[in-house]
């Protein structure tokens, strides 16, 4: 039988097994999965779902990250992307020094065009363009925001930090990802924004989805929920609030709360 690729989630899952010293069978009842799924995991004839991983890296006490690897690295090393993730975590940072007075301002309307332009890139893929500019956006939004403060900008400054969470999490830089829904939940109380707040609270349900802490993802979803109550009535609203009930969905299935799955509640 040929060897599983030792970088395959399988290969993982059994070099932290042997670390903790399981056996195949013993790690399986830990987990509360068949022997036979077990062994077709690790040897990388079968995927492992979701909740398998989630399942498995709670047993295995690592996280659903430590497992699956950072999917991307190899292509952002390849095309020097890591490079420029450094910047970026460093203009999260910038979130509470004030104004910067060495660094040219653009206008509201070109700032916020252009956090929306980060927007569309991401979804067209174009992450190194992303990388590559992000960091400087949000060192001038930032700036702007404390200049001269408006809804608009900190509105755009959460959409950049939220184009930030993207990236970071597409990249596999879990910790950044983190810190960027934190900045995103700053940036829209400063922007009395509920639709960004409930967006961020639905990305940050989908994190403990992944996980497998279905509980307390269910807990944040409920408390975007109650958020979007508090937005404007119009398609941006409806949008986020039928996320949420979907995510809740999903959760409620995940944590064996069939009833709550079947409501979305």
């Amino acid at each position: 039988m040929a060897n599983p690729d030792p970088d395959s989630v399988g290969a993982r899952i059994a070099a932290f097994r042997k670390v903790r010293h399981f056996t195949q069978r013993g790690l399986a009842d830990r987990a509360n999965i068949s022997y036979s799924l077990m062994f077709k995991i690790e040897q990388g004839d079968k995927p492992a779902s979701p909740p398998v991983l989630a399942t498995l890296a709670r047993a295995l006490s690592v996280s659903v990250a430590d497992l699956t690897g950072q999917p991307y690295l190899d292509a952002l090393c390849q095309d020097q992307l890591d490079g420029l993730i450094q910047p970026i975590r460093e203009a999260l940072d910038l979130f509470d020094l004030g104004a910067d007075a060495d660094l040219p301002i653009r206008s509201i309307q070109q700032l916020t065009a252009d956090a929306d332009r980060m927007c569309g890139l991401i979804r067209g893929g174009d992450l190194r363009t992303v990388a590559a500019e992000l960091a400087g956006l949000i060192a001038e939004i930032t700036s702007a925001a404390y200049t001269a403060p408006d809804d608009r900008l900190w509105q755009a400054l959460a959409s950049a930090y939220r184009s930030a969470y993207d990236i970071a999490h597409k990249l596999g830089f879990h910790d950044l990802s983190a810190l960027a829904l934190d900045r995103m939940a700053w940036a829209s109380e400063r922007a009395s924004d509920a639709v960004s707040a409930s967006t961020r609270q639905y990305l940050r349900s989908l994190a403990y989805l992944r996980a497998g802490q279905y509980r307390t993802g269910m807990r944040i979803a409920e408390a975007g929920r109650q958020l979007a109550t508090q937005a404007a009535d119009g398609l941006e609203r409806e949008a986020v609030t039928g996320q949420l009930h979907l995510g809740s969905a999903v959760l409620a299935a995940r944590a064996g709360q069939r009833d709550e799955a079947e409501l979305g509640i």
